[in-house]
């Protein structure tokens, strides 16, 4: 017969693995997460998630039930990593890392915060205006290089396919990121109000506050305002 601490240590190594081997979790302890088909080696799942609940106010992810991880029509013909609908959030299972995994949580958090709190985040127009403020100055530095433009696709904030196709074909995202720089966290936080905010939610939580603060400030107090008044 084993000895005691022999029977418990194999008792939590046999627990340990099944929890590695688990596809379903739970994050804050009431969305479940389901990883539908076989992810990359060496990512752990439960890694991205202790990770998010260390970082994120559970608040701010009142509105997410499920995140599902594998393989979905909408994220391939849309050429997405991941998107939110319907209070879940469906994530592709090839992503590299589990930095990319968190990265695509925050992002689609961000959207899902847009069903419920979308007129105390737009509503004043304050972000609006700071991001058309920006649009029109992108246009007029691209202007100045020799592009093309029309300012009138720069003053619809919504996202539209051919601006991001001008966007990242035309101009490039490698010529952007320098054109970009101070002006918008990324080349991709131009292509509507919508990833302007999903980016700058991204960068207050994962990256520099302080920056987003310092380059978009009425985008930065506007995220403020959600993490403070969960009563909203």
């Amino acid at each position: 017969m084993l000895p005691r601490n022999k029977i418990l240590e194999a008792i939590k190594e046999s627990t340990e693995r099944a929890q590695l081997n688990s596809k379903e979790y739970t994050l804050f302890g009431r969305i479940y997460v389901y990883v539908n088909s076989p992810i990359m080696s060496g990512i752990d799942i439960r890694s991205v998630i202790g990770k998010i609940e260390d970082i994120m106010p559970p608040h701010l992810m009142d509105e997410i039930d499920e995140i599902f991880i594998g393989m979905f029509d909408e994220n391939e013909d849309r050429s997405l990593e991941a998107h939110y609908e319907n209070g879940a959030i469906f994530i592709s299972n090839l992503l590299p890392t589990e930095t990319d995994y968190i990265e695509n949580i925050v992002h689609e958090t961000s959207h899902s915060l847009e069903g419920r709190y979308g007129l105390s985040i737009y509503g004043d127009k304050k972000i609006e205006e700071e991001f058309l403020g920006k649009r029109r100055r992108l246009y007029n530095i691209l202007k100045q290089e020799g592009y093309d433009v029309a300012l009138y696709d720069f003053e619809d904030v919504e996202y539209t396919k051919e601006f991001d196709n001008f966007l990242y074909q035309d101009v490039g995202y490698a010529t952007l990121n320098n054109v970009v720089l101070g002006l918008f966290i990324s080349p991709y936080a131009a292509t509507s109000l919508r990833e302007y905010f999903a980016n700058g939610f991204e960068e207050y939580f994962l990256e520099d506050k302080n920056y987003l603060r310092d380059i978009s400030m009425q985008l930065y107090h506007k995220i403020l305002e959600l993490i403070e008044n969960d009563s909203l």
